[in-house]
């Protein structure tokens, strides 16, 4: 449309260059005034007053006397010689009707690909008995769900056919194993939350602060096993969580119910002793980490407590009432009973503690003595349960404990 109000009116321009010779100044069809202007209504166009009106009003009414379905008619070769070459943008108004044609086709071909989803993002859906089928997207669209997984049972059976399973520790015997179990299911918790910050100081580079770092500590004994802690990262972390397994075997047995150790006189809430690996209230002035950690799971507890992993860590776990008696009030009581109702928050807790009170002058008595044992199988069962990781990242949102 505005192509023919554009040739209209340079038409008309042309008509008016011809016949205004004698046509007096400002006056239609006659020049301009030097000011730029014309009579009444009349426009200055190219130094000629012309009436812009009834030439609109024209192609106006021109326009929509046409049929609704016919197509504009196409410009003559004289008329597109009049349009200006050197304008290359395009305009959606002036699309011949074929190129319109073709927008409207592609806009309402229903085979068009429209993309469902980011690639990389999964679903899932719960299996009948347990675990999750997943589906990924790819090129926009999602898969087909794949067999159904079970990570936490996968994790589990790492652990059941792993030669740390079957160790006989020095002076306790067998590990329960619900206590390799849940010791493999933290670390894979710890190992998919590497970039959380209680996770990266376990998994921080040994100091050489011997008297609170139990990696410097023991780092005589790692360096005999060829278990370098020099860098910080998940080898690190793996021979921190080894240690670590073999500190619970010391201190309770394997068995997360365990109470203070009856022959002490620690009997204030702060300092009486409880859970897997023996620790006190008291600790928590060695690092914020400390009390964050607490203060998160005594805050998720009531409404998360699946996330302790207690079911994993009880089977076939004897727990005397002596076992679950606390002592003393105050948050010293809850911080004894969070340490038996909840083990992943005692073995998240501990790690910590390995390395800012696990030294020569550290709060576990066997890691002062160097009773804790470090086993090759167990760093071995925890590295299986890192490659298992890595090989789907996205394994990790469906941990019971993630």
């Amino acid at each position: 449309m505005r192509e023919k109000c554009m040739i209209a009116v340079t038409m008309f321009l042309f008509a008016a260059c011809d016949t205004g010779g004698g046509k007096p100044i400002g006056s239609e069809g006659g020049p301009c005034y030097d000011t730029g202007t014309c009579d009444g209504t009349l426009t200055c166009v190219s130094e000629v007053c012309v009436d812009l009106s009834e030439l609109v009003d024209g192609d106006t009414l021109a326009a929509d006397s046409a049929p609704d379905d016919q197509p504009d008619e196409e410009p003559t070769d004289d008329q597109t010689d009049l349009s200006d070459p050197s304008d290359e943008s395009v305009d959606t108004d002036t699309l011949t009707p074929d190129q319109s044609d073709a927008s409207d086709d592609e806009v309402s071909d229903e085979d068009a690909v429209v993309a469902e989803c980011v690639d990389g993002a999964t679903e899932s859906l719960d299996c009948e008995g347990s675990g999750k089928q997943i589906r990924e997207c790819t090129g926009g669209q999602w898969g087909e769900f794949g067999d159904c997984i079970d990570i936490t049972q996968e994790v589990i059976d790492i652990a059941d056919v792993s030669e740390c399973a079957d160790y006989y520790w020095e002076d306790r015997g067998d590990a329960p194993p619900a206590y390799t179990r849940g010791m493999a299911l933290v670390f894979a918790g710890a190992y998919c939350h590497r970039d959380r910050s209680d996770v990266a100081l376990v998994a921080a580079a040994k100091t050489a602060d011997t008297e609170h770092d139990a990696l410097a500590w023991y780092d005589e004994i790692f360096s005999t096993l060829g278990m370098d802690n020099s860098a910080d990262g998940a080898d690190t972390l793996r021979h921190a969580y080894t240690l670590l397994l073999g500190l619970g075997m010391r201190e309770s047995s394997g068995e997360h119910c365990c109470g203070r150790d009856q022959s002490a006189d620690n009997v204030t809430a702060d300092t009486a002793e409880a859970g897997l690996f023996q620790t006190s209230y008291n600790s928590h002035i060695f690092s914020d980490e400390l009390d964050t950690l607490y203060a998160d799971w005594k805050g998720s507890y009531e409404f998360a407590n699946h996330r302790c992993l207690l079911e994993v860590f009880s089977e076939d776990v004897y727990c005397s009432d002596a076992d679950w008696e606390n002592y003393g009030t105050g948050e010293g009581v809850i911080f004894q009973d969070l340490e038996k109702r909840c083990p992943i928050f005692a073995t998240e807790y501990a790690a910590v503690m390995l390395r800012v009170s696990g030294g020569s002058l550290g709060h576990y008595g066997p890691l002062r003595r160097h009773d804790a044992e470090v086993r090759p199988e167990c760093d071995a069962m925890f590295a299986d349960v890192q490659s298992l990781i890595d090989a789907e990242p996205f394994f990790c949102q469906f941990l019971q404990n993630y």
